[in-house]
């Protein structure tokens, strides 16, 4: 049945809890995953297919034999967009796969960890009070004509910083308040997920989000002691530093008598769901479920400006790996459709990744700049005026390409409905 059973040895014992891959079981090689993974269709390689990497994850994982430069360059190229998982007749775990692989790899190889700024990038993120002092001086440097200078100067291409410099949207610094009452009628409190990134990012969203909240009647509550999400950490094989992240940000929640706790950055939200299940002792929300799920049928919203009447959603990757509503559609669409005088389509392709991935904007832009480049033709194929999306790093990533408008999350669409 399966094309690499012969590959296996005759010792049964090799693998305890499986005839290939542990927990996975099996990959049926039927590749329905080949039409949804971004590097296959790019390159239309077998080698960038996930059922070729998953052949590469069982030599990491069971350690039977040595894998090649070539074979470990094919798996980093992964946008780890797990688009694969959503279609898989085996439920085949890839992400949990890829990170143990990653785990172990880095572990072997302490000499290939990040060092430089990269190591820098890593630590500003893990640590809050650092990324602070960080966003300040990315602050001074936009606004004192420093930013200017440098774009018109060949210095950033020189140090190699003129990518990651690109993705640089305008930076917040003044610090949120711990508590956001309603002056609604109560209907309980809430409590708000800032990560990292978006915290200091995207904090149109935060404030956005906010309001929508007060003005459905809900006490927003912003636990300074939370923190980084851990998904970094997690997907480039520190499972300890991302262990000690989640246990951070479920201490700052926990005992807040909280409804709900709520994120806005897609990518952070898949990564606190698959915290430990007896982590949080409320439930998790996006903040476009949350919303949809409260909406009351009294508010009347305002047409946007006449330039703004036509949007086309992107769907992020880490949007797609979780679950949709029970209409089996996104309640980003159900939300928009509220907005009187627009329409709203999906992006074509929405099942294929932007490129972002995490940090795979900076690390692999020869794949990453080509798929957002797709992304958007796609977008201008629509006519539409807007690009909107639910997670902070397509954001970015859509953001740097040329000749868009502003991609922009649905909250704050909804957020300046409310006039």
């Amino acid at each position: 049945m399966f094309d690499f059973m012969d590959e296996m040895p005759d010792d049964a014992s090799y693998c305890a809890t499986g005839p290939y891959i542990p927990e996975a079981i099996d990959c049926m090689r039927c590749g329905l995953c080949v039409s949804h993974c971004p590097t296959y269709q790019l390159f239309q390689a077998e080698v960038e297919s996930p059922r070729s990497r998953v052949r590469t994850l069982d030599k990491i994982i069971n350690g039977l034999s040595p894998i090649s430069d070539s074979e470990l360059k094919h798996l980093n190229n992964c946008t780890q967009c797990r688009r694969c998982e959503t279609v898989c007749p085996s439920k085949m775990a890839y992400g949990q796969l890829f990170d143990r692989a990653q785990a172990i790899q880095q572990a072997a190889n302490p000499k290939q960890r990040p060092t430089g700024l990269a190591k820098l990038g890593y630590k500003f993120i893990e640590h809050k009070n650092a990324l602070y002092l960080a966003a300040i001086a990315l602050r001074c440097y936009q606004t004192s004509g420093i930013q200017y200078l440098l774009r018109k100067s060949r210095l950033l291409t020189l140090l190699n910083l003129e990518k990651a410099e690109a993705l640089l949207p305008k930076v917040a610094i003044h610090q949120l308040a711990k508590h956001y009452p309603t002056s609604k009628h109560p209907r309980g409190k809430v409590g708000l997920f800032t990560g990292c990134i978006s915290n200091h990012f995207d904090r149109e969203t935060l404030l956005a989000s906010i309001k929508l909240l007060n003005y459905l009647g809900f006490d927003v509550f912003i636990p300074k002691q939370q923190g980084c999400c851990g998904a970094i950490h997690q997907h480039q094989g520190y499972p300890d530093t991302a262990n000690k992240l989640a246990a951070h940000n479920i201490g700052a929640f926990n005992g807040l008598d909280l409804v709900a706790t709520i994120y806005v950055a897609s990518g952070c939200g898949l990564m606190l769901h698959e915290y430990d299940p007896q982590g949080f002792d409320h439930p998790l929300y996006d903040i476009t479920s949350f919303l949809n799920l409260h909406w009351p049928a009294d508010i009347t919203l305002k047409s946007p400006a006449a330039k703004y009447r036509k949007f086309a959603v992107h769907e992020p990757c880490s949007q797609q790996v979780q679950k949709p509503d029970k209409a089996g559609q996104h309640p980003i669409y159900a939300l928009l459709g509220k907005i009187p005088g627009i329409t709203v389509a999906p992006l074509p392709d929405n099942q294929v990744c932007c490129g972002a991935g995490g940090i795979h904007i900076l690390s692999h832009p020869a794949i990453a700049e080509p798929l957002r480049d797709k992304k958007l033709a796609h977008f201008k194929q629509t006519s539409a005026e807007l690009l909107v999306t639910t997670n902070i790093g397509c954001a970015l990533h859509l953001n740097a390409g040329p000749a868009l408008h502003k991609v922009v999350h649905p909250v704050v669409l909804l957020a300046e409905a409310l006039g």
